[in-house]
Protein backbone atom coordinates (compact mmCIF):
# COMPACT_ATOMS: atom_id res chain seq x y z
CA UNK A 1 0.00 0.00 0.00
CA UNK A 2 1.47 3.44 -0.73
CA UNK A 3 1.69 6.25 1.52
CA UNK A 4 -1.02 8.64 1.97
CA UNK A 5 -0.41 12.48 1.31
CA UNK A 6 -3.18 15.28 2.90
CA UNK A 7 -2.52 18.94 0.62
CA UNK A 8 -4.60 21.90 1.97
CA UNK A 9 -4.62 25.23 0.98
CA UNK A 10 -4.32 27.59 3.75
CA UNK A 11 -3.95 31.43 4.12
CA UNK A 12 0.20 32.33 5.77
CA UNK A 13 -2.19 32.84 9.61
CA UNK A 14 -3.09 29.22 9.63
CA UNK A 15 -0.18 27.20 8.64
CA UNK A 16 1.81 27.11 11.73
CA UNK A 17 -1.59 25.67 13.51
CA UNK A 18 -2.51 23.12 10.86
CA UNK A 19 1.04 22.05 10.42
CA UNK A 20 1.07 21.64 14.57
CA UNK A 21 -2.04 19.64 14.31
CA UNK A 22 -0.85 17.60 11.41
CA UNK A 23 1.76 16.30 13.99
CA UNK A 24 -0.26 15.76 16.50
CA UNK A 25 -2.78 13.44 14.88
CA UNK A 26 0.15 11.44 13.46
CA UNK A 27 1.84 13.06 10.46
CA UNK A 28 5.45 11.44 9.45
CA UNK A 29 6.15 14.72 7.67
CA UNK A 30 4.95 17.96 7.00
CA UNK A 31 5.88 20.19 4.07
CA UNK A 32 5.20 23.55 3.40
CA UNK A 33 5.36 25.36 0.14
CA UNK A 34 4.15 28.25 -1.89
CA UNK A 35 0.98 27.26 -3.26
CA UNK A 36 1.68 29.96 -6.12
CA UNK A 37 5.15 28.42 -7.18
CA UNK A 38 5.82 28.57 -10.35
CA UNK A 39 3.24 31.17 -11.41
CA UNK A 40 3.11 35.06 -11.62
CA UNK A 41 1.97 35.48 -8.35
CA UNK A 42 4.85 33.26 -7.01
CA UNK A 43 6.82 35.52 -3.67
CA UNK A 44 10.09 34.71 -3.36
CA UNK A 45 11.11 35.23 0.62
CA UNK A 46 14.57 36.13 1.40
CA UNK A 47 16.15 36.34 4.64
CA UNK A 48 19.35 37.78 6.44
CA UNK A 49 21.09 36.38 9.20
CA UNK A 50 19.05 37.64 12.32
CA UNK A 51 16.10 38.33 11.15
CA UNK A 52 12.34 36.76 12.05
CA UNK A 53 12.18 33.48 10.00
CA UNK A 54 9.29 34.18 7.74
CA UNK A 55 7.22 30.75 7.72
CA UNK A 56 4.68 31.13 5.19
CA UNK A 57 3.58 32.64 1.52
CA UNK A 58 0.67 34.78 1.05
CA UNK A 59 -1.01 31.14 -0.03
CA UNK A 60 0.09 27.99 1.12
CA UNK A 61 0.22 24.13 0.32
CA UNK A 62 0.69 22.26 3.31
CA UNK A 63 1.11 18.99 3.15
CA UNK A 64 1.10 15.77 5.51
CA UNK A 65 2.58 12.61 4.38
CA UNK A 66 1.32 9.95 6.72
CA UNK A 67 2.31 6.08 6.88
CA UNK A 68 0.96 3.57 4.85
CA UNK A 69 -1.87 1.77 7.49
CA UNK A 70 -3.37 5.33 7.35
CA UNK A 71 -6.87 6.58 6.98
CA UNK A 72 -8.11 9.78 5.09
CA UNK A 73 -11.32 10.23 6.89
CA UNK A 74 -9.62 9.15 10.55
CA UNK A 75 -7.56 11.96 10.23
CA UNK A 76 -9.41 14.66 8.93
CA UNK A 77 -11.95 13.89 11.90
CA UNK A 78 -9.39 14.09 14.87
CA UNK A 79 -7.59 17.00 12.53
CA UNK A 80 -11.36 18.88 12.93
CA UNK A 81 -10.82 18.65 16.24
CA UNK A 82 -7.07 19.58 16.72
CA UNK A 83 -8.01 23.23 14.46
CA UNK A 84 -10.95 24.29 15.95
CA UNK A 85 -12.90 26.44 15.47
CA UNK A 86 -10.88 26.72 12.22
CA UNK A 87 -12.42 25.51 9.66
CA UNK A 88 -10.46 23.52 7.47
CA UNK A 89 -10.39 23.28 3.46
CA UNK A 90 -11.56 20.31 1.60
CA UNK A 91 -7.91 18.85 1.00
CA UNK A 92 -6.24 16.60 -2.06
CA UNK A 93 -5.58 13.03 -1.26
CA UNK A 94 -3.36 11.31 -3.14
CA UNK A 95 -1.18 7.83 -2.73
CA UNK A 96 2.28 7.80 -2.86
CA UNK A 97 4.00 4.54 -4.24
CA UNK A 98 7.31 3.68 -2.63
CA UNK A 99 10.37 4.60 -4.83
CA UNK A 100 14.19 4.42 -4.40
CA UNK A 101 13.88 7.81 -2.92
CA UNK A 102 17.90 8.26 -3.00
CA UNK A 103 18.31 7.40 -6.98
CA UNK A 104 15.32 10.13 -7.32
CA UNK A 105 16.92 12.34 -5.45
CA UNK A 106 20.31 12.28 -7.50
CA UNK A 107 18.21 12.55 -10.63
CA UNK A 108 17.58 16.22 -9.57
CA UNK A 109 21.17 17.04 -10.13
CA UNK A 110 23.16 17.21 -13.21
CA UNK A 111 26.22 18.39 -14.51
CA UNK A 112 26.41 21.64 -14.59
CA UNK A 113 27.98 23.48 -17.71
CA UNK A 114 29.18 27.07 -16.24
CA UNK A 115 31.26 28.20 -19.24
CA UNK A 116 32.61 26.52 -21.97
CA UNK A 117 35.78 25.42 -19.62
CA UNK A 118 34.02 24.22 -16.41
CA UNK A 119 31.72 22.01 -15.77
CA UNK A 120 30.26 20.92 -12.10
CA UNK A 121 29.54 17.37 -11.62
CA UNK A 122 28.00 14.52 -8.75
CA UNK A 123 29.84 12.00 -8.38
CA UNK A 124 26.77 9.28 -9.72
CA UNK A 125 26.42 11.35 -12.76
CA UNK A 126 29.18 10.82 -15.58
CA UNK A 127 31.77 13.56 -16.82
CA UNK A 128 30.54 15.08 -19.79
CA UNK A 129 33.40 15.40 -22.25
CA UNK A 130 34.73 18.63 -23.67
CA UNK A 131 35.74 21.01 -20.53
CA UNK A 132 39.43 21.73 -19.52
CA UNK A 133 38.21 22.21 -15.45
CA UNK A 134 36.06 18.87 -14.27
CA UNK A 135 34.80 19.50 -10.56
CA UNK A 136 33.52 16.42 -8.51
CA UNK A 137 30.60 18.28 -6.05
CA UNK A 138 27.81 16.50 -4.31
CA UNK A 139 24.93 18.76 -2.65
CA UNK A 140 24.99 18.39 1.30
CA UNK A 141 24.84 20.58 3.94
CA UNK A 142 26.83 23.43 2.83
CA UNK A 143 26.13 26.17 0.33
CA UNK A 144 27.29 25.95 -3.37
CA UNK A 145 27.01 23.00 -5.56
CA UNK A 146 26.96 25.81 -8.89
CA UNK A 147 23.34 25.55 -9.21
CA UNK A 148 22.79 29.08 -8.31
CA UNK A 149 23.16 32.26 -9.94
CA UNK A 150 25.30 33.71 -7.24
CA UNK A 151 27.98 31.20 -7.52
CA UNK A 152 27.97 30.79 -11.19
CA UNK A 153 29.07 34.75 -11.60
CA UNK A 154 31.69 33.83 -8.85
CA UNK A 155 32.65 30.86 -10.70
CA UNK A 156 32.46 32.63 -14.05
CA UNK A 157 34.77 35.93 -12.86
CA UNK A 158 37.35 33.54 -11.75
CA UNK A 159 38.09 31.75 -14.72
CA UNK A 160 38.46 34.94 -16.56
CA UNK A 161 40.48 36.70 -13.85
CA UNK A 162 43.07 34.15 -12.22
CA UNK A 163 46.22 34.31 -13.51
CA UNK A 164 49.21 31.60 -12.36
CA UNK A 165 50.35 32.51 -8.28
CA UNK A 166 47.54 34.44 -8.30
CA UNK A 167 46.51 34.55 -4.16
CA UNK A 168 42.89 34.00 -3.10
CA UNK A 169 40.84 33.77 -0.37
CA UNK A 170 37.61 32.35 -0.71
CA UNK A 171 35.92 34.26 2.83
CA UNK A 172 32.54 32.23 3.40
CA UNK A 173 33.70 29.09 1.36
CA UNK A 174 30.44 27.01 2.02
CA UNK A 175 31.44 23.59 0.11
CA UNK A 176 34.62 24.92 -0.99
CA UNK A 177 34.01 25.45 -4.83
CA UNK A 178 35.10 28.93 -5.58
CA UNK A 179 37.74 27.65 -3.83
CA UNK A 180 38.66 24.35 -5.79
CA UNK A 181 37.77 26.38 -8.79
CA UNK A 182 40.14 28.92 -8.30
CA UNK A 183 42.71 26.72 -7.78
CA UNK A 184 41.71 24.52 -10.62
CA UNK A 185 41.84 27.74 -12.98
CA UNK A 186 45.97 28.25 -11.75
CA UNK A 187 45.80 29.73 -8.77
CA UNK A 188 48.64 29.62 -6.17
CA UNK A 189 48.30 29.60 -2.24
CA UNK A 190 44.37 29.10 -1.54
CA UNK A 191 42.62 29.44 1.19
CA UNK A 192 39.16 28.87 2.74
CA UNK A 193 37.57 30.72 5.34
CA UNK A 194 34.05 29.92 7.24
CA UNK A 195 32.55 30.00 10.79
CA UNK A 196 30.15 26.49 10.14
CA UNK A 197 31.98 23.27 11.03
CA UNK A 198 29.80 22.04 8.61
CA UNK A 199 31.16 23.78 5.80
CA UNK A 200 34.77 23.26 7.35
CA UNK A 201 34.25 19.85 6.68
CA UNK A 202 32.68 20.11 3.42
CA UNK A 203 35.23 22.07 2.00
CA UNK A 204 38.25 19.69 3.23
CA UNK A 205 36.67 16.95 1.61
CA UNK A 206 35.76 18.21 -1.42
CA UNK A 207 39.19 19.75 -2.16
CA UNK A 208 40.45 16.05 -1.23
CA UNK A 209 38.35 14.67 -3.41
CA UNK A 210 39.25 16.99 -6.47
CA UNK A 211 42.73 16.69 -5.46
CA UNK A 212 43.25 20.11 -4.87
CA UNK A 213 45.51 21.98 -2.32
CA UNK A 214 43.37 23.98 -0.26
CA UNK A 215 43.95 25.52 3.23
CA UNK A 216 40.69 25.61 5.29
CA UNK A 217 40.53 28.04 8.17
CA UNK A 218 37.65 28.61 10.91
CA UNK A 219 36.69 32.17 10.73
CA UNK A 220 36.55 31.87 14.49
CA UNK A 221 40.37 32.43 13.76
CA UNK A 222 42.60 35.43 13.48
CA UNK A 223 42.99 35.35 9.50
CA UNK A 224 46.01 37.63 9.09
CA UNK A 225 47.04 37.36 5.71
CA UNK A 226 47.18 39.14 2.67
CA UNK A 227 46.07 37.82 -1.25
CA UNK A 228 45.58 38.87 -4.63
CA UNK A 229 41.79 38.27 -4.43
CA UNK A 230 38.99 38.03 -2.06
CA UNK A 231 36.02 36.49 -3.18
CA UNK A 232 33.04 36.60 -0.80
CA UNK A 233 29.80 34.77 -1.54
CA UNK A 234 27.34 35.11 0.99
CA UNK A 235 24.54 37.84 2.35
CA UNK A 236 24.35 41.50 1.94
CA UNK A 237 24.62 42.06 6.00
CA UNK A 238 27.51 40.13 6.98
CA UNK A 239 29.26 41.81 3.92
CA UNK A 240 28.66 45.24 5.57
CA UNK A 241 29.86 43.60 8.80
CA UNK A 242 32.94 42.04 7.59
CA UNK A 243 33.95 44.86 5.15
CA UNK A 244 37.03 46.01 6.90
CA UNK A 245 37.90 43.00 7.43
CA UNK A 246 37.82 41.95 4.18
CA UNK A 247 39.65 45.21 2.53
CA UNK A 248 41.97 44.32 4.98
CA UNK A 249 43.01 40.92 3.45
CA UNK A 250 43.49 42.20 -0.06
CA UNK A 251 46.63 43.38 -0.90
CA UNK A 252 46.99 46.56 -2.65
CA UNK A 253 46.52 46.43 -6.20
CA UNK A 254 44.15 43.45 -5.24
CA UNK A 255 40.51 42.24 -6.18
CA UNK A 256 37.43 41.77 -4.02
CA UNK A 257 34.50 39.98 -5.92
CA UNK A 258 31.10 39.77 -3.46
CA UNK A 259 27.99 38.24 -4.61
CA UNK A 260 25.12 36.73 -2.81
CA UNK A 261 23.49 40.12 -3.56
CA UNK A 262 20.48 41.19 -4.84
CA UNK A 263 20.37 43.51 -7.40
CA UNK A 264 18.54 46.65 -5.60
CA UNK A 265 20.94 45.68 -2.39
CA UNK A 266 24.08 46.55 -4.70
CA UNK A 267 24.45 50.55 -4.14
CA UNK A 268 24.71 50.52 -0.45
CA UNK A 269 27.22 47.51 -0.67
CA UNK A 270 29.52 49.98 -3.64
CA UNK A 271 28.89 52.76 -1.54
CA UNK A 272 30.86 51.19 1.56
CA UNK A 273 33.52 49.13 -0.03
CA UNK A 274 34.09 52.19 -2.33
CA UNK A 275 36.51 53.70 0.94
CA UNK A 276 38.76 50.83 0.00
CA UNK A 277 38.29 49.87 -3.57
CA UNK A 278 37.15 51.03 -7.11
CA UNK A 279 33.64 49.31 -7.27
CA UNK A 280 31.84 48.48 -10.82
CA UNK A 281 29.49 45.92 -11.61
CA UNK A 282 30.42 43.17 -12.65
CA UNK A 283 27.72 41.40 -14.25
CA UNK A 284 23.84 40.49 -13.31
CA UNK A 285 21.94 37.38 -13.69
CA UNK A 286 18.65 36.72 -12.79
CA UNK A 287 17.81 39.54 -9.87
CA UNK A 288 21.49 39.07 -8.21
CA UNK A 289 24.46 40.89 -9.24
CA UNK A 290 28.22 40.55 -8.68
CA UNK A 291 30.32 43.26 -7.31
CA UNK A 292 33.91 43.81 -8.68
CA UNK A 293 36.72 45.88 -7.07
CA UNK A 294 40.62 47.03 -7.73
CA UNK A 295 42.15 48.08 -3.99
CA UNK A 296 42.87 51.54 -4.07
CA UNK A 297 46.66 53.01 -2.96
CA UNK A 298 49.63 51.22 -3.83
Amino acid sequence: MAWLSLEFRVSGADVEVLSDALFAVGALSVDVTDADQGSQEERAIYLEPGEDILLSWGRNSVVGLFDRQSYSDQILSALATAVHPLKLPEPVEYRIDDQDWVRLTQQQFEPIQITQRLQISPSWSAVKDGSDVNIILDPGLAFGTGSHPTTQLCLEWLEHHITTGKTVIDYGCGSGILAIAAKKFGAGDVVAVDIDEDAIQSTCYNAKRNKTAVEVISAIENVNIKVDIVVANILPSPLTVLAPLLAQLVKPGGQIVLSGILVDQGSDLMSLYGQWFEMSTYKVMDEWVCLQGNKLGS
